[in-house]
């Protein structure tokens, strides 16, 4: 009996260590390449700026104007990235007179903020700038997002909360925390969802304060059926299934458009200046939308 009572202490020590452990990896995603390059390296000018957000973080942007712009395009970098990751993916649209707002992800980059939360707080962060940028950059300008993974989840949710964006392009959105962390700790970490992730979810909550259905692009889609969104996303992409991006773009209904590229998730940094098709559309699907 004895032995049975420390098998299950051992166990359900090993399952709680398991969970916090879960909730650490969510939480401590942060830039880990070197970010090196300014847009002065890809003969841009621009300026840099800090906004103010929750929990006293402050998110470091940059602002890269274009000639005759005829539109403000706010640019979100995926997990693990940085504004800098990035610079080579916005000259196309730079030439094509979109002036640029680029920032670092909160605990990412040259940004602040004690966690990176998959989105909760990340959406209150570009409202905060698209705000920011409405008083300070784009005054008359219409404005557009652009996100990359977890930078265009944030998009779609902040572009759900507000009536003055006027597209979004989404590349490789995922749907909600709860199913991309169920994705990859099985996917990467063999840990099913019962009970270590539905533990880890829960203890990511308590310790950072996010609320992980405030982070669900269902929940909050209804607000979304004026705005255009176009996603793009590929079945080699095995980061983000191309079936996420399907059940998206069914709910958000005609508003939507769904473009299928042949490129898995990293390779956005190798295919944006090879792969014109989807930067093309990207162009002409904001300029129509803009105008």
């Amino acid at each position: 009996m004895l032995n049975l009572i420390l098998v299950l202490i051992a166990s359900g020590s090993a399952l709680i260590i398991a969970a916090y452990i879960c909730s650490l990896v969510i939480t401590r995603y942060q830039t880990f390449t070197e970010q090196l390059q300014t847009p002065v390296d890809f003969q841009l000018d621009f300026n840099s700026f800090f906004v103010e957000s929750t929990n006293n973080a402050k998110i470091s942007c940059w602002f890269i104007p274009a000639q005759e712009a005829k539109a403000v395009m706010i640019v979100s970098h995926g997990v693990a990235d940085g504004k800098s990751g990035l610079l080579h993916c916005v000259i196309p649209f730079v030439k094509s007179g979109f002036s640029i707002v680029m920032y670092d992800l909160r605990h990412h980059g040259k940004s602040t903020g004690d966690f990176c939360t998959l989105g909760y707080y990340e959406t209150k962060d570009l409202c905060l700038i698209t705000d920011y940028v409405k008083k300070n950059i784009a005054k008359k300008l219409p404005l557009c997002y652009w996100g990359f993974s977890l930078g265009a989840t944030v998009s779609i949710l902040a572009a759900a909360k507000r009536n003055d964006v006027f597209a979004v392009v989404a590349r490789s959105p995922f749907e909600n925390i709860r199913n991309v962390v169920k994705y990859y700790a099985w996917n990467y970490y063999y840990m099913p969802y019962f009970p270590i992730v539905l533990m880890a979810l829960k203890l990511f909550e308590w310790r950072t304060g996010a609320k992980i259905d405030k982070t669900d692009i269902y929940i909050n889609i209804h607000n979304l059926k004026n705005t255009p969104v176009l996603l793009i996303g590929s079945e080699n992409d095995k980061q983000v299934p191309l079936k996420w991006l399907e059940n998206i773009r069914e709910k958000i209904g005609e508003s939507a458009e769904l473009l299928i590229g042949p490129y898995g998730h990293t390779e956005i940094y190798e295919m944006m200046e090879s792969d014109g098709i989807d930067v093309e559309r990207a162009i002409s699907f904001l300029s129509e939308n803009i105008e």
